[in-house]
Formats: C-alpha cells, sequence, structure tokens
C-alpha cells in the first residue's frame, strides 16, 4: 500500500486545485492521502469542518489531520490523525507522557532534538516517527534504521505544500526503507495513520 501521510491542503485554492490533488494522488498510485493544515487554536468549528468536508470530497481515499505545534493546549477532537511539529527543543520521555497515538513530524528539523529517554514512551504510547521527504538527508538513515531496530512505528510525508509536491522523494526513500506495497491495511489503519483516535 502506498500512502503520504503529510500532504498541506489549501481549501481555498484556485478553480480546479481539488481536481489536481487527486490527479498527482493517482499519477502517483497512492491508495491513501492524509491531509493536514497547520492548526491554530483561533480557528473556528466552522473552519475545521470546511476543511474536513474538503478532503472527504475528493475523490480518492484521504483522511483529515492536523499539524499542531508544540506546546499545544488542546487538541481538536474528530480528525483521522495528528502530527506533531517541535522547534528548538529536545524531545524527552517528560514532553511525550501527555501524547498518545500522534505522528512526530519531520523529526531532527527546525532544531529539534530526541532524547533517548523518549523512546520507551514513543513505544508505549503509540507514537511514529515520520521520515519526511522533504527534510530527508543521508545523515538520517542511521537514525531511521536505529527506529526500526525498535520496532517504532515510520510512517512517510512528503510535507507537500502544493498538489505536484504530492509523494515527492519517495521514490529515494523506498530504494532504503521498505516498498509500501509490503506495507497491509490494517497496519495503516491502526498503526501508521492512526486512524479515527
Amino acid at each position: 500500500m502506498r500512502y503520504d501521510m503529510h500532504v498541506h491542503i489549501n481549501i481555498h485554492g484556485d478553480e480546479g486545485e481539488m481536481e489536481k490533488y487527486e490527479y498527482f494522488a493517482k499519477m502517483n498510485r497512492l491508495d491513501v492521502v492524509g491531509f493536514v493544515i497547520h492548526y491554530n487554536p483561533k480557528m473556528s468549528r466552522k473552519e475545521l469542518r470546511d476543511y474536513k468536508d474538503f478532503v472527504y470530497s475528493l475523490e480518492i481515499n484521504a483522511l483529515s489531520g492536523l499539524e499542531l505545534y508544540y506546546p499545544v493546549e488542546k487538541i481538536p477532537s474528530g480528525f483521522d490523525f495528528y502530527i506533531l511539529h517541535f522547534s528548538n527543543i529536545t524531545v524527552d520521555a517528560d514532553i511525550l507522557s501527555s501524547f498518545r497515538d500522534i505522528i512526530i513530524a519531520h523529526p531532527l528539523s527546525y532544531g529539534m532534538r530526541l532524547a533517548n529517554s523518549a523512546i520507551p514512551i514513543i513505544k508505549r504510547n503509540n507514537i511514529g516517527i515520520e521520515c519526511n521527504s522533504a527534510h530527508y538527508t543521508s545523515k538520517l538513515q542511521k537514525f531511521y534504521y536505529d527506529l526500526k531496530r525498535e520496532d517504532i512505528t515510520i510512517p512517510f510525508g512528503s510535507d507537500a505544500h502544493t498538489p505536484e509536491e504530492i509523494g515527492a522523494g519517495f521514490e529515494e526513500l523506498q530504494r532504503i526503507f521498505s516498498p509500501f506495497e509490503k506495507v497491509k491495511r490494517d497496519l495503516i489503519l491502526k498503526k501508521i495513520s492512526f486512524y479515527k483516535n
């Protein structure tokens, strides 16, 4: 199964933008696309509802997610998955102990560091560590191999901000990590996308 769990979507885009998201998802043979918006606590319920309605109106298998910025005061309910953005901080066990069923976005970017103490909490609380193609460098290869050895979930995301960027960089990642086709659908639903938490 092929998927991209980190695609930013603009619901107020140009006419025809919806079709572009569908086109590029299909062109990249993606079975599931996880769309996200940068969450701001000032967003109204209507804005969040409009976003979800837009995602579910697409003619592809689409999920609605939020990119949350740490520190997080309150996580809005009702989304399919959540990704967590850290900046200029060492993420340790204390920080992660209050999070469950969430994906850490683009790890080791934006000044984020991951303490060894976080690993047991990540495993216990079903926290995924994204492999983000937009931020991937060969220096991260050992980091991801160490996560795989710990049996930590590593969902793929492109961090696309335009329809044309959906799935960008995945060909290189597939040469390094297990191909998408080996991932079973139930694993996507339960472990990678943290479906309907």
